[in-house]
């Protein structure tokens, strides 16, 4: 092996292909060509290896096929100044390589158009006729802030329609809004679901749902489904794919509105309860759920328990009042990242935060997709919720429960149980949680066979060193500092030595 290494130095490119014929410069100008010419055949190959965990910067497989199958072409107009502060050049950095991901995979489909708005009239009036704002951002100067102002956002259009993202900030989330307004405008229909048991709130600021709307909108019809008696309503429309049923803690189906949304579900429709086992007030007391719709569940198998669960991964919350307040975990806000492996639901889902929720029992061919952890126990008839003075569980009583389920039978259709009513609303959705994503997946997989379902959130982990007392500190310091420093001394002192 030895004698292949030296014998390997003393190989000759020049001697081997005959090239003594041709001075240096020839050679020089001759290997530049080559470079160039290699990268431009393999430029349109992606070649690069994702190692990111959740491989944040690959398309999903989701995205892939959709723009595969599109038969028109995508246009993505992408306004960015030029002169953007210097903490936003990254960003724009990644969302160029995602919008070339983008082209690359469309192959021939998709088309990327850069436009800087401050120096390109055409640009300019473009953005201003689709709504994308000017946006005014601040960044520290040589010790002082200044104040400037850039355009960051972008246009999808396909055929006649078009979609506007006015702001593309999150890049976390970019991939999965671009691919949603591209599958929304390719589509010829628009799949339609229905929202049961909560006022249809045109205000988003006063809307408790106002988030889950917002993603839902991206690609779905959204109606408000009023089932009073006094309505008129004699049938849920069959054109309705998937139904959101909303436990309020206030209100109390009926039974003429039970026999609807049961001849909905018999004639195949699918549904999403959001129902309590247990009512939970805002000052912390407790009452018996009256949603009323304990006995519809049932007839699938799902018996929700009239307890509330608690689990060791409970959500960080802040208890108090204007004097003081303490940030603690408390145990009925249940995080857990306990899911079914074998469900698409979850491909882009870190972890879940169940306020006050309540376990299922269920029988025949129900499938349980969440669970807690198991260190988990519950409570039930007398109720603590005061987090200084929950009664800490005995040993025996820890397990695991089941918080969410799916069933169907045959000839009916599917549906989804979250026994938290407060999963989804604004005041706890978290930004470590998935709640809103995996809703998302439920509902696109039962009401457009799962096109956009698994589209991950393009992230990446962070890993901070832990902290440190000064010592430590000090000694990662300068070890730093003087350590190779030092190896070139040892190495200049070895071969001095050596020469002597």
């Amino acid at each position: 092996m030895l004698k292949l290494f030296k014998n390997s130095r003393r190989f000759n490119l020049v001697k081997f292909f005959h090239l003594e014929k041709f001075g240096k410069p020839a050679l020089f100008a001759g290997a530049i060509c080559l470079f160039f010419i290699t990268n431009l055949l393999i430029s349109p190959l992606s070649l690069r290896i994702d190692l990111s965990k959740g491989k944040a910067y690959t398309l999903s497989e989701s995205t892939k096929r959709i723009l595969r199958n599109l038969t028109g072409t995508a246009t993505i107009n992408y306004f960015v100044s030029s002169d953007l502060p210097t903490r936003l050049l990254p960003l724009k950095t990644e969302v160029l390589d995602l919008l070339e991901e983008y082209r690359k995979e469309g192959r021939g489909k998709v088309q990327i158009k850069v436009l800087d708005p401050k120096k390109d009239q055409n640009a300019l009036k473009a953005a201003q006729e689709s709504g994308i704002p000017e946006l005014q951002l601040s960044q520290l100067e040589k010790d002082a802030y200044s104040v400037s102002t850039s355009y960051f956002g972008a246009t999808i259009s396909y055929g006649t329609k078009k979609e506007v993202l006015p702001q593309i900030t999150d890049i976390g989330n970019l991939e999965y809004n671009l691919i949603a307004a591209v599958y929304k405008m390719a589509r010829k229909d628009i799949p339609k679901i229905g929202f049961v048991g909560t006022e249809n709130t045109f205000n988003l600021q006063g809307d408790n749902l106002a988030s889950l709307r917002r993603v839902l909108q991206q690609q779905f019809e959204i109606e408000s489904v009023n089932l009073a008696t006094d309505s008129g309503t004699t049938e849920i429309s069959p054109n309705l794919q998937t139904l959101l049923v909303f436990d309020t803690r206030s209100k109390e189906y009926d039974p003429y509105e039970l026999d609807l949304l049961k001849g909905y579900l018999q004639k195949k429709g699918n549904a999403v309860f959001f129902v309590d086992g247990v009512w939970v007030t805002d000052s912390l007391t407790t009452e018996p759920a009256r949603h009323n719709l304990f006995p519809l569940l049932a007839d699938y198998g799902i018996q929700i328990e009239k307890n509330l669960v608690l689990s060791s991964a409970g959500e960080l919350v802040n208890f108090g009042n204007d004097q003081f307040s303490f940030l603690i975990p408390y145990p009925f806000w249940v995080k857990t990242d306990n899911f079914d492996k074998n469900s698409s639901y979850f491909s882009n889902i870190p972890q879940l935060m169940f306020p006050w929720v309540s376990s299922v029992k269920i029988n025949g061919r129900t499938r349980d997709l969440i669970r807690t952890n198991a260190q988990s126990w519950s409570q039930a008839g007398e109720f603590t919720l005061n987090p200084q003075t929950i009664p800490q569980p005995q040993e025996n009583s820890l397990k695991e429960f089941i918080i969410s389920v799916q069933t169907s039978q045959q000839g009916k259709g599917t549906i989804v149980v979250i026994p938290s009513s407060r999963f989804v609303e604004e005041r706890f959705l978290s930004n470590n949680s998935g709640n809103l994503e995996f809703v998302l997946n439920v509902v696109n997989d039962l009401s457009s066979g799962g096109a956009l379902s698994g589209i991950r959130s393009r992230s990446v982990s962070f890993y901070p060193s832990p902290n440190l007392s000064e010592k430590p500190k000090d000694i990662f310091k300068y070890a730093n500092i003087l350590l190779l420093p030092l190896l070139f001394a040892v190495y200049g002192m070895v071969r001095l030595f050596k020469r002597r």
